[in-house]
């Protein structure tokens, strides 16, 4: 190692909440720290394709928005007088879909180009050129879109929409990349500027002025709900395939109102409580407070296997369920 130096690495950001960790300094950082640095380079990338989707499958979301993010620590903390303030109107929902699958569209691009303005097109200097780069990316993006629309979606339902609209915008993009970009240049942006622009615009004015200053009136999870990618892509997994639910006894709702009341993340949770539905919602970071205020005993936080979980909406409408077969099936 150079003197002995160890690279700076805060093992808990993950891309694309951490847009910066592969710029060119990082990743001359990490290889010229020897072995640890490549260690940690590694563990950069295992986190965004292998740790973070296991983890995501056996906790929901919450395992990184309620237990290890500074963002969501400072909204239980600072912001947690404001909770109450959430928006839990069908519009801010529409918003919210819209604008939270955007900043994932913009993330996957803005992180696509700061990379390829690093690259080169020699094939004598470069084993990743700016072609095999953007044609990987493009042949991921397929894969993901592909598996999605295929398997999973009948439970997307109107999010394949805005998944098909994010996915050809970035494609097209991906070719407008390989077309229009020249030395030094991205898109007909100079590197250095759309690296800088990056920089402030997500860490600066969307993370901090947008996310922690709007508490007062879009309440205390403002930035979770409509700015943060990463909040956005494990939505995504957790509603895809995670274990995590937030399973309802409609029978015993009394309809108080405490649980909606609190959601911090702007969701109705009593409409689904009425009608004895499991809450599945991408933004839900499993914080539990819903739980904790309800009356009744209503919710409960799961994490245990699909199979053998009592459906209580068929209970509510009063049919008929084996309910020693599906115990029997734990």
């Amino acid at each position: 190692m150079d003197g002995g130096s160890l690279p700076y690495f805060d093992l808990k950001n993950v891309w694309p909440l951490n847009y910066y960790n592969f710029e060119g300094y990082r990743i001359k950082m990490f290889l010229s720290s020897g072995e640890i640095g490549f260690a940690l380079l590694i563990f950069a990338i295992l986190s965004i394709f292998v740790i973070t989707p296991i983890l995501t499958y056996k906790y929901g979301k919450r395992w990184y928005c309620s237990w290890v993010c500074g963002c969501g620590g400072l909204a239980e903390t600072a912001g947690d007088s404001f909770r109450q303030l959430s928006d839990k109107s069908t519009f801010a929902w529409k918003v919210e879909r819209w604008v939270v699958h955007s900043v994932v569209v913009f993330v996957t691009l803005m992180t696509t180009a700061v990379i390829y303005s690093y690259l080169g097109t020699d094939t004598s200097k470069y084993w990743l050129t700016k072609s095999t780069f953007l044609i990987g990316v493009g042949v991921l993006l397929t894969l993901v879109f592909g598996w999605a629309m295929l398997f999973k979606r009948e439970q997307l339902q109107k999010d394949a929409r805005y998944g098909a609209i994010g996915y050809f915008v970035i494609i097209i993009a991906l070719i407008g990349f390989h077309f229009f970009s020249g030395e030094g240049e991205v898109f007909l942006f100079k590197s250095g500027t759309l690296r800088k622009s990056y920089s402030f615009l997500i860490g600066s004015v969307f993370s901090g002025v947008i996310g922690t200053g709007f508490y007062p009136i879009f309440g205390n999870r403002v930035w979770c709900r409509f700015g943060c990618p990463m909040a956005a892509i494990l939505g995504f997994q957790q509603r895809l395939f995670s274990r995590f639910r937030i399973t309802t006894n409609g029978g015993q709702c009394i309809s108080c109102g405490n649980c909606s009341t609190y959601c911090e993340m702007g969701i109705d949770v009593r409409a689904y409580a009425q009608k004895g539905e499991n809450i599945v919602r991408s933004s839900c970071v499993g914080c539990g407070i819903c739980s904790a205020v309800c009356p009744r005993g209503v919710l409960k936080l799961e994490n245990g296997p699909l199979e053998g979980r009592i459906d209580s909406n068929q209970i509510l409408l009063g049919n008929d369920v084996d309910l020693m077969s599906l115990v029997n099936k734990k």
